[in-house]
């Protein structure tokens, strides 16, 4: 305390204005205040805990009900059963369920009134959800024709009566006299419901089992007699309410019928009832519940009135401490007068403050940020509270506030600059890689060395690799990739070209996909989506396992799966994963993070453009599952193939070899093509307003299509990128299995032959003899054939053409020596 003191009247220097201002008043005002709420506040306490448990009582008076109308309904039921051998067995299960319900509901209830509640009234909760507890159990028994009638009665009357326990427990605790005495005259309402309830179970046993035992008729007599005597000694307590209802119930049709059963029984007629069994069931259903409302009403009035004397007590309470408070606040007032001028300039500095540092200064520092330009003399607000030490505090924060902004100009500035060189990079890397594939479709086209066409092959996928990373830098940097497409293309292409843009492509083994196209201004994401994937589920899986891409139609959409065999991903990791593709954060957090994932980073971007959904999940095989669900408003129907034009399969063999045809234009089934082309040849610029369109690659002359053993001398390893090819691992097995040279028929030396007329203006191509070459001859046409554009074939066409192809080619890799139907 001297301590106090020494601090409130000690050195003016050390002490605040307000301290010095209000030391005068602080001693007393503050004795009086803590004696005062001392005081106001245990009587707020003990009115409020005594209105919340009356509160609760109250809410758990109608869940209370209904668990006493299924527990006695469930009771009667399974003596019925007893008695019949299990002749009411679908109906009790269905009472069964209900009464579990019920229970639910009421143990709810108490188990919030357990804290609040007195002592006894807790030992009777416990021993209730013990009992209850039990019940699951006797059911087995009940069903298995265990326990006796006897034993059945009374397992549930044990349960109901420790429940009835509690409610005398609380009518003991009650806050006031009057309450309790409500409470306990409302007891015996509830014992009387259920009294009759107890004995219209064993009437019903009787009934169904044809007739009581003499234990079980006395104690049926005991109950009839025992609850009509309750209800004769109730009456004069009732409140006038409870017994208006009481008389109509008396007078009612459906308890003159009740009783008639029960006069009947007790004369021991218990074979013939003296009404129809349903208007018996009606009668007893519509008495108990009568019985039970007017124990409700009673008990419920009491309430009321306990809730009614905590309200006032709290009331009182609180008129009481709100006294104490004004006089001890009385004894601040002067002082507080002499203060308030300078607490109000501090609380005006305070909300002007924060008014700048929450709203004004991040609005400025976004759009300074967004690239925008701000004058700072004309925006920004600076404070002016004067020249004493309050304004100087607002000058020291002006100031801060200068060097805040000027610091997010310069990283704006700074980051703009450092995207634009990050942008600069993406477009010159990705002009370098179209060039590099269009010198590399070149060299592929006059190259015939199998090995060398191997080496291009792998040059060109690594330079579609390239052109990936360069669009990432793209994405990253805020802009849209220049791949475009205005036309609809298949998702089977789509996923062909994914997969041709990922490393180990001869690991992904592509599943049975939905015959669906993708909306042209989606694919080329979508295209990069997929690849991204499926390059992460090649890189974290063993080199020797499978990485399995399927596909399948849902009710929102199609869904694509990647599924590999790896390690997996922690459960932590892959949830903040998820999140991250739920909501993909700013790059710059991405920089910050320990472990970078930009590919997942890129498809959580594309995935939020266009409203895909990307979730990890994990495999069956213990790695982790991609699914990719692309809705309804993305897809469309694939293109109808023409029906003049018949299906390789149709007219061709399978073991002949298909006759020359020109190999379509390659931006025809091309789904990973630069800058804006389309699968129907048409070009598309930016559609986003974003840099011109790179250099497009120029799709390869038009060739004649390899068939029968010109086929053979495809190199091994080229992936499905750029046109829909046979597998290069099937025709290279054909090429192992060739006959020695010494097999073949010597060269005449003639020229080869035309194999037809051809078009005008175009020369005719060589004849092809049968063993002459083992390495594909391409002629390659003139000028005049080049103008001439190869006719444009579905997608449909073009599979079917190549299934053809390829069962072609099987069929001949399986055949036996010497069993070629042409007789060589």
């Amino acid at each position: 305390m001297s301590a106090l003191f020494k601090k409130l009247f000690g050195s003016r220097r050390r002490s605040s204005i307000r301290v010095r201002v209000l030391a005068i008043a602080f001693v007393p005002s503050v004795a009086l205040l803590l004696a005062g709420v001392a005081l106001a506040g245990y009587l707020v306490y003990d009115a409020v805990k005594v209105r919340d448990f009356a509160t609760k009582v109250h809410d758990a008076a109608e869940p209370g009900a209904r668990f006493f109308a299924a527990v006695r309904e469930e009771r009667r039921l399974t003596l019925q059963d007893l008695a019949s051998n299990g002749g009411n067995r679908g109906e009790l299960e269905q009472q069964r369920a209900k009464t579990d319900q019920a229970a639910a509901a009421i143990n709810a209830e108490l188990q919030g009134m357990v804290g609040e509640a007195p002592e006894n009234v807790q030992r009777s909760i416990v021993a209730t959800a013990r009992q209850f507890a039990q019940l699951p159990a006797f059911r087995q028994q009940v069903d298995t024709g265990r326990p006796s009638l006897q034993e059945a009665y009374d397992f549930y009357n044990r349960l109901i009566d420790q429940f009835a326990t509690g409610l005398n427990g609380v009518a003991q605790e009650a806050p006031d006299a009057e309450t309790a005495y409500l409470r306990v005259t409302a007891m015996p309402l509830f014992t009387s419901a259920d009294g009759m309830s107890r004995g219209d179970a064993l009437a019903a046993a009787g009934v169904a089992g044809g007739g009581l035992n003499e234990q079980e008729f006395r104690t049926y007599v005991g109950q009839i007699g025992a609850y009509h005597a309750q209800l004769a000694s109730a009456v004069p307590e009732m409140i006038p309410s409870v017994r208006e209802q009481y008389e109509q119930l008396v007078r009612s049709e459906a308890w003159q019928r009740l009783v008639t059963v029960e006069n009947a029984f007790l004369r021991g007629n218990q074979s013939q009832l003296p009404i129809a069994e349903d208007e018996w069931r009606a009668a007893a259903r519509d008495v108990g519940a009568a019985l039970m409302n007017l124990y409700i009403q009673q008990s419920s009035n009491a309430t009321d009135i306990a809730l009614d004397d905590a309200e006032q007590t709290l009331v009182t309470s609180i008129i009481a401490g709100a006294a104490v408070l004004v006089v001890a606040i009385a004894l601040f007032l002067i002082a507080w007068r002499m203060s308030n001028r300078l607490v109000q300039r501090l609380k005006r500095l305070r909300e002007e403050t924060l008014d700048i540092a929450e709203e004004q200064m991040p609005e400025i520092v976004g759009r300074v940020r967004a690239g925008e330009s701000v004058d700072l003399d004309e925006e920004v607000l600076f404070l002016d509270h004067g020249e004493d030490e309050i304004g100087q505090v607002a000058d020291a924060f002006n100031k801060a506030q200068q060097t805040a902004i000027a610091a997010a100009v310069e990283e704006a500035k700074t980051r703009e600059g450092t995207k634009k060189v990050f942008l600069n990079i993406a477009h010159r890397s990705q002009v370098i890689v179209h060039r590099q594939l269009q010198a590399l479709d070149q060299a592929e086209r006059k190259q015939e060395d199998p090995d060398q066409l191997d080496m291009l092959f792998r040059l060109d996928h690594l330079s579609t690799r390239a052109r990936r990373n360069a669009e990432n830098l793209i994405i990253l940097g805020g802009e849209q990739p220049g791949r475009q497409w205005r036309n609809p293309v298949a998702l089977a292409d789509l996923v062909r070209a994914a997969n041709a843009e990922t490393e180990d492509y001869k690991r992904v083994s592509v599943g049975k996909l939905p015959s669906l196209a993708v909306a042209g201004p989606v694919v080329g994401d979508l295209v990069h989506l997929l690849a991204e994937l499926i390059d992460n589920a090649t890189s974290f899986s063993p080199p020797q396992s499978r990485v399995e891409v399927r596909g399948e139609i849902v009710g929102k959409g199609i869904v694509v799966e990647v599924e590999d065999q790896g390690l997996g991903i922690e459960p932590e990791q892959c949830e903040q994963l998820n999140e991250m593709l739920r909501n993909p954060p700013d790059f710059s957090i991405m920089a910050l993070s320990e472990e970078p994932r930009l590919g997942l980073f890129v498809v959580a971007r594309l995935a939020d453009k266009h409203g895909i959904v990307v979730t990890l999940r994990e495999s069956a095989y213990g790695g982790t599952r991609a699914i990719v669900l692309v809705k309804s408003d993305l897809l469309s129907p694939l293109p109808e193939a023409d029906d003049s034009t018949p299906a390789v399969e149709d007219v061709v063999p399978a073991q002949q070899s298909v006759p020359p045809r020109r190999r379509p234009p390659r931006q025809q089934v091309r789904v990973d093509g630069g800058g804006g082309d389309t699968l129907d040849g048409s070009m598309n610029g930016s559609v986003n307003g974003g840099p011109p369109p790179l250099p497009v690659r120029t799709p390869r002359e038009t060739l004649p299509q390899r068939s029968g053993a010109e086929a053979r001398a495809v190199p091994e390893g080229r992936p499905q990128h750029h046109e829909v090819r046979p597998p290069r691992h099937e025709v290279r097995g054909q090429h192992e299995a060739r006959p020695a040279p010494e097999s073949r028929p010597p060269h005449d030396g003639r020229p080869p032959q035309p194999a037809g007329p051809m078009s005008p203006g175009r020369p005719s191509l060589p004849r092809r003899r049968r063993q002459q070459n083992l390495v594909p001859q391409l002629m390659e046409t003139d000028s005049a054939g080049d103008n001439l554009e190869a006719p444009s074939d579905t997608p449909e066409q073009a599979r079917s053409r190549l299934s053809a192809f390829q069962r072609g080619t099987r069929q001949a890799r399986d055949q036996q020596p010497g069993l070629d139907p042409s007789g060589d």
